[in-house]
């Protein structure tokens, strides 16, 4: 009886941090002095060492990621929300109604400068010398948060309830609760459409990004913070009634809870974003992402960062970025059922120079 053909095994490709704490301090510590001293201004120039370093460190294959994104476009990206957030905060001062339409006009350019940034981040990394690229539209990503604009436009044709009043009608109450249940309905469904946004449109070299996931994966991931969040409210909440009753001031309630379970929330959702998103991403269809990250394991790295960092007066921030970083690296891997080396070589191949041009006229970078 003949032998049934058998798939062959995967390859597995591990990835790797190589960075240290103390070599980053010394980065750290003058992008620090020098953002205080230039009030801010030194920023972008501190970004763009901190993320040459971290992707300088982080290694797949034998070979490392590289980072060449241009200051002068994160400063642009970081005047537009400066600007954007003056001018909201001026208008909901003097005029709510205003400050609200202000908030409906950003989110409606918020796509285009979204799209903007992460087509500035993409060609800005590299790998083995090749450039990634990001080829979405604003049609796209005006439909990715579109539904989060429902939130502003009740704002918008409900009654302000002004701060420190209390809705005493019917109608003052929707105006109250009614903006607020789009973020708490949409919010899992525009974050699951913005990483198959960002995926989807993301390729390497001649290769594009594809992304498997169903959004309906997404909703339950924050469902069940949710239902972690209830348990572990009620004890807090148990914690620092005790407290209280043994003398301890008030605002230790907050401090308890910011220590105990934001750290866990936060870790569980970013764990579980991160492994689903990076678990439903091939390359070329030949490359497969795997993650493994544990919410426990990260919240315990976020727990003992925070107390590190406020036990240190914030000097221990470095090795806070470098134990993150290098726990993520050690639970990310490619798996591929063909050498790597080849696959990549077939991808570079035709690329000509260029397609590596950043497109400097109007990138913008957002993030922090």
């Amino acid at each position: 009886m003949a032998e049934l053909p058998t798939e062959p095994e995967a390859r597995v490709y591990p990835f790797s941090f190589t960075g240290s704490a103390r070599e980053y301090f010394r980065i750290w510590v003058v992008n620090l002095f020098l953002t205080i001293v230039t009030a801010g201004i030194y920023s972008p120039w501190a970004k763009v060492r901190k993320k040459r370093y971290i992707y300088g460190n982080t290694w797949v294959s034998g070979a490392n990621f590289e980072y060449h994104g241009n200051p002068v476009a994160i400063l642009r990206g970081r005047i537009i929300a400066v600007l954007a957030l003056v001018l909201y905060n001026v208008a909901s001062h003097y005029l709510p109604r205003l400050g609200t339409a202000v908030v409906i006009a950003l989110m409606v350019a918020a796509p285009w400068l979204v799209v903007r940034s992460m087509q500035f981040n993409a060609v800005s990394s590299s790998y083995r010398n090749l450039r990634f690229h990001f080829h979405g539209r604003y049609g796209e990503g005006f439909a990715v948060i579109a539904p989060l604009l429902l939130s502003p436009v009740l704002a918008l044709v409900l009654p302000v309830v002004e701060p420190g009043h209390l809705p005493t009608t019917a109608w003052e109450i929707w105006g109250a609760v009614l903006p607020s249940l789009p973020v708490v309905i949409f919010y899992p469904y525009v974050i699951g459409m913005l990483k198959r946004f960002q995926v989807a449109n993301s390729a390497y070299g001649t290769k594009g990004f594809a992304f498997l996931s169903t959004i309906r994966k997404f909703y339950w991931i924050y469902i069940k913070s949710f239902l972690i969040l209830l348990p572990c409210a009620f004890l807090a909440g148990i914690a620092t009634g005790v407290l209280v009753m043994m003398s301890a001031p008030p605002w230790i309630g907050a401090v308890f809870f910011y220590f105990t379970v934001v750290p866990l929330l936060l870790a569980y959702t970013r764990a579980r974003v991160a492994n689903l998103t990076f678990n439903s991403t091939t390359l070329g269809g030949d490359v497969r992402f795997v993650s493994t990250l544990a919410a426990l394991k990260l919240a315990s790295l976020y727990f003992t960062n925070l107390v590190a960092i406020v036990a240190s007066c914030g000097l221990l921030v470095p090795w806070a970025v470098m134990r993150v970083a290098d726990y993520r690296a050690s639970c990310l891997r490619i798996e591929s059922e063909h050498e790597l080396d080849g696959f990549l070589a077939g991808v570079a191949r035709p690329v000509s120079a260029t397609g590596d041009q950043l497109g400097e006229f109007f990138d913008v970078d957002l993030s922090l």
